[in-house]
């Protein structure tokens, strides 16, 4: 559909839109006529949010519909890749970890040369960098870097402080509207507008 098209079908909707938010804008309910008045406005603003759902879905759902299919299409083919691509990088970070390891030993043993004064500090700090694992690797398809990233783990749960926990409220929405206690929460009344339907 051009974009021509699109606009000259939504301009009537447009104008209704409008004429409804200069009317709703100066809307006073001060009495139940005021209301019933109101329940009048709410009913036709209801009858245009439908038009504008429907002529959006009539371009909108054959889309979702075509980006579904597309990424069912291609799930089975990321989901391998990904996992090929996880077990390449596990394995390097796997010899990267046993290469830091070997390279920390090899260290000790010079620090306790120069602690016993058997090797210079300069010969020293010669050594643990030509032992020290390379950082980056450059192939012909490509390049990969080793670095090193801080990564928070929560050993127990239990000591983490209050400030530092969120409540589940789908969980505490449902368990408190079936009528059961939960300490700290309470079920209150709220007044919404309902839709309208005729």
């Amino acid at each position: 559909m051009e974009n021509t098209t699109l606009i000259k079908e939504l301009a009537p909707i447009k104008a209704q839109v409008s004429k409804a938010e200069l009317v709703v804008r100066s809307l006073q309910i001060k009495t139940a006529n005021d209301l019933t008045a109101a329940t009048d406005i709410l009913g036709k603003i209801k009858i245009v949010g439908k038009q504008i759902a429907e002529k959006k879905e009539s371009i909108t759902k054959p889309l979702n519909e075509a980006l579904r299919n597309a990424r069912a299409f291609f799930a089975p083919i990321e989901a391998q890749w990904n996992e090929a691509e996880r077990i390449v990088k596990g394995k390097m970070i796997e010899y990267q970890n046993a290469e830091l390891a070997k390279a920390a030993k090899k260290t000790e043993v010079i620090e306790k040369k120069v602690e016993a004064g058997k090797m210079s500090f300069e010969k020293a700090a010669n050594k643990i960098e030509a032992i020290s694992p390379t950082k980056s690797v450059e192939a012909k398809t490509g390049a990969i870097q080793f670095r090193t990233i801080k990564e928070v783990v929560i050993e127990d749960e239990s000591k983490l402080p209050r400030e530092y926990l969120m409540p589940n409220m789908a969980k505490i929405r449902t368990v408190a509207l079936a009528g059961m206690s939960i300490p700290g929460v309470k079920v209150v009344d709220k007044q919404i507008v309902a839709g309208i339907t005729k």
